[in-house]
């Protein structure tokens, strides 16, 4: 019996021998998938297929954004450090409050404006990564998905401080709603102070458990504010807790909920503000 050189002999466990061309083997492998990487072995020649490992893709807008966030924190620290850390003791302690207002408005001065276009772009990020990764939808133009997003937390942002101002205007209650939104501007500033190392986790770990860890990052900061806009209100003012509830419902809760699922709608592409053209 004659044998190729490019031929493989294997043999059966009845001692039986099996001719295979080398050829045909290759023509298989051809037809496989190139995704998959094969190993031989030395006692013959034995494909196994093996999934490649490919590292987790970046948009380039997710990292330029997260650049752009950072260098604004370092600016405003740099420049204004004195109303950085009073707005950063404000988020959990009222006598920095009320030393604050004695020497500026957040809302009127800045860096309170930059801190809130900050909060704006990280948590248009914290929304679209998470309802991405909630609702297991593969889009494309994921930039515009981004700017419609972004512009619909801004235009929430603006509309709750717009809503607070005329009930304030209306109960007479002024000297409340600074305090409430002093707080507020502090959050905007602990909550990107968190959004960025939750957003690096996310970016760079996208699987389950990085998912998992920035949004519990994120969570406990929001969690966080809720308990202490509620208790200064509280506090500073002889509401009862009912009505209070009320009104967190009607200006925080509600709306918030209606956030997320206009955002939804974004990303599965059934509604959009501003027609993506990126």
């Amino acid at each position: 019996m004659f044998f190729d050189a490019n031929d493989s002999i294997s043999s059966f466990s009845d001692g039986t021998l099996k001719i295979d061309s080398t050829n045909q083997l290759l023509q298989q492998q051809d037809s496989i998938s190139a995704a998959k990487t094969f190993i031989t072995y030395p006692s013959g020649i034995k494909l196994q297929p093996k999934e490649r490992k490919q590292g987790p893709l970046v948009e380039p807008f997710v990292l330029i954004l997260i650049g752009l966030s950072l260098v604004i924190l370092v600016v405003a620290k740099y420049f204004l450090p004195r109303r950085f850390f009073q707005l950063l003791g404000s988020y959990s302690a009222n006598r920095h409050v009320n030393q604050l207002l004695r020497e500026w408005n957040p809302s009127k001065s800045m860096p309170g404006p930059a801190f809130l276009l900050l909060y704006v772009i990280l948590f248009a990020l914290s929304l679209y990564f998470s309802l991405h990764a909630y609702l297991g939808v593969s889009t494309s133009h994921q930039a515009g998905i981004f700017v419609n997003i972004a512009t619909l937390v801004l235009l929430f942002t603006l509309l709750r401080l717009l809503a607070s101002k005329i009930i304030a205007l209306v109960f007479k209650a002024k000297d409340l709603n600074l305090p409430l939104r002093t707080i507020e501007f502090s959050h905007y500033l602990v909550s990107s102070l968190t959004m960025i190392p939750a957003l690096i986790i996310i970016t760079f770990y996208p699987g389950g458990s990085g998912l998992k860890i920035g949004l519990f990052l994120i969570a406990i900061v929001f969690i966080f504010s809720f308990i202490r806009i509620f208790y200064y209100s509280l506090k500073a003012a002889p509401f009862s807790v009912f009505y209070l509830f009320l009104y967190l419902c009607a200006l925080e809760i509600v709306p918030f909920l209606l956030l997320i699922k206009t955002a939804s709608l974004m990303l599965e592409g059934e509604f959009q503000i501003i027609k993506s053209i990126v």
